[in-house]
């Protein structure tokens, strides 16, 4: 599928959520930090990052969803086309948060400055919530061998990988951390292959999802493992039993098949109609969603630098109300910058 047509239908409006979603999460994360733990503000926040920590692997889906499609790559022109476009990516953006940051703060802009902003960025010194980029830089670079893998395997083979990813890098960790002392958790700490699976399952399942159709029976079943993954991620400790942290992490397995689930939802029940305006509308919404992130964070700097603060209002409703003004004010500039020529699209 040619790059326009990757946000037309379910995916772009999968993308739109997905970024709107995370926006959020990052909101409540950023205000977790403001106020004291365990407090009944803090408790608000605390739902609302567990309802949208899937949000995250859900990324990695729609990234791998299309770049895994199509013919086999050429391992060069992948490398160039994929992963040196996105470590640029993180160089630019980092450094365009340094600056900001340092203006903002009352400091003056000169050439060394900016220079001395990118290389901080190419050295990994950059905005919090550009680090999604730095695992998709990883994968870009094993890109090659995964895609060469996903156009020759059969559909058992791929389920046979997506079952080891989630067991090893998933299951496994989870198991782990309840019996550390185990010869199992031994075991997998010597294999070590849960270092590898993480988001490269998330990666494959994307296209995987996009690529096969499933039945009722398996759409239905993930459906079920969504709502427990949220439940989990909201209640694990409480359930279960050990660390919110545990419970709340990236690749832990609640997180990752709420997500699978959401993309499953958006693809056979929440997809657009075939009218030609809303699909149209869906797709340049969702060209910009990601330089929508990219760029929201700059909105929350400049906010804070006039004393506004999602604080002064109840959370239940500040988080998705931000989250929405930072998306709607980010779009037209990130329309702007994808307007660049020739690097603009490469920058969002």
């Amino acid at each position: 599928m040619a790059a326009r047509d990757r946000n037309l239908g379910w995916p772009g409006f999968f993308r739109v959520f997905t970024v709107l979603c995370a926006i959020m999460l990052l909101l409540a994360q950023q205000g977790q930090a403001l106020v004291p733990a365990d407090s009944g503000q803090w408790q608000v926040l605390s739902v609302y990052e567990g309802l949208t920590s899937w949000s995250v692997p859900a990324l990695f889906l729609l990234w791998g969803m299309f770049a895994l499609d199509g013919g086999k790559p050429h391992f060069p022109s992948a490398l160039l086309g994929l992963a040196l476009p996105a470590f640029c990516l993180l160089v630019f953006w980092g450094a365009v948060y340094a600056v900001v940051a340092y203006l903002l703060g009352g400091g003056t802009l000169t050439p060394g400055g900016v220079w001395g902003a990118l290389v901080a960025a190419a050295r990994g010194d950059t905005y919090f919530h550009l680090w999604p980029l730095y695992p998709l830089v990883g994968l870009y670079l094993v890109h090659p061998v995964v895609h060469r893998f996903t156009s020759s395997a059969s559909r058992g083979e791929v389920l046979y990988f997506l079952g080891l990813c989630l067991l090893f890098a998933g299951l496994l960790p989870l198991w782990s951390a309840f019996h550390p002392d185990s010869v199992l958790a031994a075991q997998l700490e010597r294999f070590r292959v849960h270092l590898v699976l993480g988001w490269v399952g998330c990666y494959v399942a994307g296209w995987y999802l996009r690529h096969y159709t499933i039945s009722r029976v398996a759409e239905f079943l993930l459906y079920f493992l969504g709502v427990l993954g949220l439940v989990l991620t909201l209640m694990g400790p409480q359930l279960i039993g050990g660390s919110r942290e545990l419970w709340y992490t990236y690749t832990s397995p609640n997180v990752v098949l709420a997500a699978v689930a959401f993309c499953t939802l958006f693809r056979y029940v929440l997809g657009v109609s075939e009218e030609r305006s809303r699909r149209r509308a869906v797709y340049q919404v969702g060209a910009y969603a990601f330089g929508i992130y990219l760029f929201h964070q700059l909105w929350v700097l400049v906010f804070r630098w006039f004393g506004v603060s999602m604080l002064s209002l109840p959370l239940a409703l500040a988080v998705p109300l931000f989250a929405l003004v930072y998306f709607a004010l980010s779009l037209p500039f990130a329309w702007l910058v994808n307007r660049i020529p020739a690097v603009g699209p490469k920058l969002t």
